[in-house]
């Protein structure tokens, strides 16, 4: 349990790797002839579960403390459960990568990964020639190809992340591809997918609203050199830090990332915050903070950190896309209402809208749910309640940012 007291926040930090990025990069090691050179890797739980699956699919991994190199070795050991830990991306966009091949294969997670919604790739694979069982719809998820490629319909409601997965297998299968996708929600995320593999030589045609997408067969990967960018999403809550508590720079964060939480910055204007840049360097200033509408639906992740802000505006905020959390690490929506509420705020969930009223946070023993963004979002807010707050399961953090407390106490947070 950590007591995050409040803070007077000032100074520099660096954002963390991020994860997403880090993920994708794998994947493509996996897939690939050649030597595949990671920079600023990711090292947190859900990067490790990617490398480790990386190795069950026959890659050699070497890590540095600030490179990994992954290469196909002939001879190594390839093995049948894919052990994807609480990852969400792990298990939804390995599963066609697995399904390349005849050999079957088994992904399993742990945690809260075990009661999140997979039934919706059964189908798609078998339109494009794989086996693909899940438990009910849930983990486990069992795989046998060969993937062939050919037509399918997928739906993007729950998520994007098996959209990733099949635009990373498909070009590799011996037939081309075409893929319609109904209700894509997360459409930033594909379209950041899409980006990665143009960049390393891959062709793939898509409309402008990623609802129709062609991919040619028999494809292979340039040689892949690649540096991780900075974490929007991690970083938010630095940048919420300092929009609350005083003054924060972190450095690392693309200004033309595709990354959708690079949103963070509109809804920080909004509320009232001062922005600077100065390169790939962001400082947010604590300045008169007032209650603001945004709209998260293509960037959900952004809703823990701007409750967290929200707390603190006067006058009410509107946070649209809630229904987007039911699916998470945690039901999010309730947990920011159950969690923001044992500490007073005036907290709602209303269908897909979350809506808050600021006011004086009160102390509080804030119970992460075991998800990472949540015992973020709590460590923040405390920043500027009354007495502080205690958070329950915050060591949940090294999911996505395993340093994120160690960053905060940097910058000036108390923590006890």
């Amino acid at each position: 349990m950590k007591w995050i007291k409040p803070s007077r926040i000032e100074g520099r930090v660096a954002a963390p790797p991020s994860k997403s990025m880090m993920l994708r990069a794998v994947a493509a090691a996996a897939l690939s002839e050649d030597e595949t050179v990671i920079r600023n890797p990711s090292f947190c739980a859900d990067a490790l579960a990617g490398l480790e699956i990386a190795e069950a699919l026959g890659r050699s991994v070497r890590r540095a403390a600030r490179t990994v190199r992954i290469r196909a070795e002939a001879k190594a050991r390839k093995r049948k459960t894919l052990r994807c830990g609480e990852s969400g991306l792990c298990l939804r966009m390995f599963a066609p990568i697995a399904a390349l091949s005849d050999r079957p294969r088994v992904l399993e997670g742990t945690g809260s990964l075990l009661a999140r919604p997979m039934g919706f790739m059964e189908a798609p694979l078998r339109r494009l020639g794989a086996v693909c069982r899940t438990a009910g719809g849930r983990p486990p998820v069992r795989v046998t190809g060969p993937l062939q490629g050919g037509r399918a319909a997928i739906d993007g409601s729950l998520s994007s992340q098996f959209l990733t997965g099949l635009l990373m297998a498909l070009p590799f299968c011996p037939s081309d591809s075409e893929i319609r996708v109904r209700h894509l929600k997360s459409r930033s995320y594909a379209a950041m997918t899409l980006s990665f593999l143009r960049s390393f030589g891959l062709v793939i045609a898509a409309d402008d609203a990623l609802e129709k997408i062609e991919i040619a067969g028999g494809q292979r990967f340039r040689k892949i050199d690649y540096a991780v960018e900075g974490d929007w999403s991690g970083g938010a809550f630095l940048l919420v830090a300092g929009a609350l508590a005083g003054r924060v720079t972190v450095s690392g964060l693309p200004p033309r990332s595709l990354q959708p939480d690079l949103r963070i910055l509109e809804a920080l204007t909004l509320a009232g915050a001062r922005i600077s840049w100065n390169e790939s360097r962001v400082t947010v200033e604590r300045d008169r903070l007032a209650g603001f509408d945004f709209e998260a639906e293509d960037c959900p992740d952004l809703i823990p950190p701007l409750a967290a802000l929200a707390c603190h505006c006067q006058g009410r905020t509107r946070i649209f896309g809630a229904d987007r959390l039911a699916h998470k690490e945690s039901d999010r929506a309730g947990a920011l209402f159950a969690e923001f509420s044992k500490a007073g705020a005036k907290i709602a969930v209303h269908g897909t809208r979350l809506e808050i009223r600021g006011g004086p946070l009160r102390a509080a023993m804030f119970d992460s749910h075991g998800d990472h963004r949540i015992a973020m979002a709590g460590a923040v807010a405390a920043l500027l309640s009354e007495r502080g707050l205690w958070i329950e399961g915050g060591e949940c953090v090294s999911k996505s940012y395993p340093r994120f407390f160690n960053d905060l106490k940097t910058l000036g947070g108390r923590i006890g």
